[in-house]
């Protein structure tokens, strides 16, 4: 008689993942100053950027994407970039990676608002990078990670892990949310804030001249960036939106019966004779011949 206990049959469970991350690239913690860009860069792995202190403007591909502390931002691989501090000096955590998976790319090309109860997430990796590899206190040229003579015993996979885990629940997060918008600070909604933000700028100063410098200070954006952006947003240059703004504005006036010569001058215009040409060239016709189209019912206002 066979007395030996009968073997029980187990059903192995295979490990779905939804994101893998295969390799780190870099790691960086960067105490950046007032008026430092990094050079723009490409690459072929993902580059995540975290603000622990401040605000920071990431450029990609030449469009600015203003992000405030505790939002971190997704650039895929391929995509050129860089980060500029005109009036801010931030404090940013970078991790660079290589990671294939498909889930990743819902975070491509968008900055996403880090929750408290998971910055320990990321806290955990710089500690574990601290401890695991040689950090530079500031070195944004930094292009190999090289292991400490004693290093944290396992750090390398503490440091995927946790990476890992807040991708995780970055995206269940996400998917919890009733409406997305609110976790999301997409590229579409904050390329439309910033461009409305500079239409109320020039809306607020058309009695008197118009200085670019002073609308870059007043939104913290470089020149450059600024007018690149907004021109590919609109298709028409910042000043050619100022001098519509203030034709509209010219147009108003006219139906109240203010002279053309006042509203000249109300408006900033060195003279009555760049009035008429600004006018004729925004609105199709002179300011005489709109004040008569006022009062013709056959021939609509514009």
């Amino acid at each position: 008689m066979n007395n030996a206990p009968r073997r029980t049959r187990f059903y192995m469970r295979r490990i779905d993942n939804l994101l893998n991350v295969q390799k780190i690239v870099t790691i960086h913690y960067q105490e950046l100053f007032k008026g430092y860009a990094s050079p723009e860069e490409t690459h072929d792995f993902w580059e995540m950027i975290y603000t622990d202190k401040g605000n920071a403007c990431v450029i990609t591909d030449g469009v600015p994407h203003l992000l405030k502390q505790g939002e971190t931002y997704f650039i895929p691989p391929n995509l050129p970039h860089y980060v500029e501090c005109r009036d801010f000096e931030p404090n940013i955590f970078i991790i660079s990676f290589v990671c294939r998976s498909e889930g990743l790319r819902f975070f491509a090309d968008r900055a996403v608002a880090v929750p408290e109860n998971l910055s320990y997430l990321l806290e955990n990796v710089l500690a574990e990078a601290r401890g695991t590899f040689v950090l530079p206190d500031f070195d944004p040229a930094l292009k190999k990670l090289e292991l400490q003579e004693k290093p944290n015993m396992g750090g390398e996979q503490v440091i995927k892990n946790s990476l890992e885990l807040l991708l995780i629940y970055l995206l269940r997060q996400c998917e919890n949310q009733s409406s997305p918008q609110e976790f999301f600070v997409s590229k579409i909604a904050s390329s439309s804030a910033l461009q409305d933000e500079i239409v109320r700028y020039l809306s607020a100063h058309l009695y008197g001249a118009f200085s670019l410098d002073e609308l870059c200070d007043e939104i913290h954006y470089g020149k450059t960036h600024l007018c690149t952006f907004f021109k590919k947003q609109t298709g028409k240059t910042i000043y050619q939106t100022y001098l519509k703004l203030k034709t509209d504005e010219a147009k108003r006036l006219i139906r109240k019966k203010i002279s053309f010569s006042e509203i000249a001058e109300r408006l900033g215009f060195d003279s009555l004779s760049h009035f008429n040409y600004v006018f004729k060239h925004y609105a199709g016709m002179t300011p005489g011949e709109y004040k008569k189209s006022i009062r013709r019912p056959d021939l609509p206002a514009k």
